[in-house]
């Protein structure tokens, strides 16, 4: 499968759909990780590299945490670091999406798995080879591991690198009786505070300039997505104010269709997660759902994340399609139907949008990919809700009572 990604993208089939950087010229692939080798080249030159990089093409800014501008011999083996390495992460990302969910117990839904693998996310990470294609690896460690001192050692890389990895310490929430919760707490504060304290600076300098790893329009992941577009679309017209029309949209296309969704499943919802053992004896598949989710939710409401952050919702598909095979409810056919629906539509739009197919309705692509993820983050937030809920009873009903 990375051959055949690999093939694609270096016979240049899939762009424009993925947006290529071109410098002088020349296809730059691996961009996102050549822009950190290229601030390692300059930090040993004495350059404050989240201010400013001309060792980097395009002189863009360092944006990741200080972890990685410690990689040595870059000069001694620059085909090694530009090349090969990206390639490495690139095999193993695609292999650990394969072995994720080309289970042989999800064989009926290989054919609509392929879509989701080449979809607009995970070609684009690809493409870019950005650091998210080794969090997103770690994150598999981290719910298939029942070391906490794995699982914090993977946290610590990952949040040192970025900051949202923080988030995955939200699996220690799960087993374990009292005393060891109230460790594993401690250890996930430990890791906050490192990580606060090592990047500090770079925080404050790399929010300065966030619309340098911010996406925008059709690249975006995020709520911003659709607020600004509503906020910002202009309608046409002649001396009349046809900006009532946004607002009809959200509220009949958006705001009514979420609700109706959500009141209809709610019950659904309780009823076939209070049959799935969510907490002393989790599975991999429900430890991966409940990070997922976790990240997906705080990415979306809080940063302007580009569309291959989209990434960590293919970590909510294997407990979606097990609970499907064991119960075949029609939530979870919605609740699978709609993620693969999203992650379509998000493709073919980009493709229509990228290509300059029906130029005059671009603006109807960028908000009909928002809306979809509006509508699947929904669903997502509503099956979070439980999952708290139920963590917190297990948690309470933990607490030695004084008799």
């Amino acid at each position: 499968m990375t051959l055949v990604i690999v093939f694609l993208f270096y016979n240049q089939y899939l762009y424009p759909t993925i947006m290529p950087i071109i410098d002088e010229g020349k296809l730059r692939i691996f961009a996102d990780w050549t822009a950190i080798i290229s601030a390692n080249v300059c930090l040993d030159q004495g350059y404050d590299v989240y201010l400013e990089n001309p060792c980097d093409f395009a002189n863009r800014k360092h944006v990741y945490g200080n972890l990685l501008l410690f990689m040595p011999f870059i000069e001694k083996f620059p085909n090694f670091y530009y090349i090969y390495l990206p390639f490495i992460f690139c095999f193993l990302f695609l292999s650990v999406i394969s072995y994720l969910l080309f289970d042989k117990k999800f064989k009926k839904y290989w054919l609509s798995f392929l879509i989701l693998i080449f979809s607009i996310p995970v070609l684009l990470i690809v493409e870019r080879s950005n650091t998210d294609i080794l969090i997103f690896i770690f994150l598999i460690l981290i719910s298939s591991t029942k070391s906490f001192f794995l699982s914090f050692f993977l946290i610590m890389i990952s949040s040192l690198s970025k900051f949202y990895p923080i988030l995955f310490s939200s699996i220690f929430v799960f087993g374990g009786n009292f005393k060891k919760k109230i460790f594993q707490i401690l250890g996930t504060i430990l890791i906050f505070l490192i990580a606060i304290n090592y990047n500090w600076d770079s925080y404050v300098k790399i929010f300065s300039f966030k619309s340098e790893f911010s996406g925008t329009g059709m690249h975006i992941f995020s709520i911003h997505g659709i607020t600004d577009f509503l906020k910002y679309f202009k309608i046409p017209t002649y001396n009349y104010d046809f900006n009532w029309i946004k607002y009809l949209y959200l509220l009949l296309i958006v705001i009514v269709p979420i609700f109706y969704l959500n009141y209809k499943y709610h019950k659904k919802i309780n009823f076939i997660f209070s049959k799935v053992e969510f907490y002393e004896k989790i599975d991999f598949e429900g430890k991966l759902y409940f990070v997922s989710s976790t990240v997906i939710i705080f990415c979306y409401f809080i940063i302007s994340n580009y569309v291959y952050r989209e990434i960590y919702i293919l970590g909510l598909v294997p407990l979606i399609v097990s609970l499907k095979l064991k119960d075949n409810d029609n939530f979870l056919y919605f609740f699978y139907l709609l993620i693969f629906t999203k992650f379509l539509i998000t493709t073919i739009s980009t493709f229509m949008f990228q290509n300059g197919i029906f130029p005059y309705y671009g603006s109807f692509f960028i908000v009909l990919k928002h809306t979809i993820d509006v509508y699947l983050i929904s669903v997502i937030l509503h099956v979070y809700f439980y999952f708290i809920k139920y963590s917190f009873k297990k948690i309470t009903n933990q607490v030695p009572q004084n008799v």
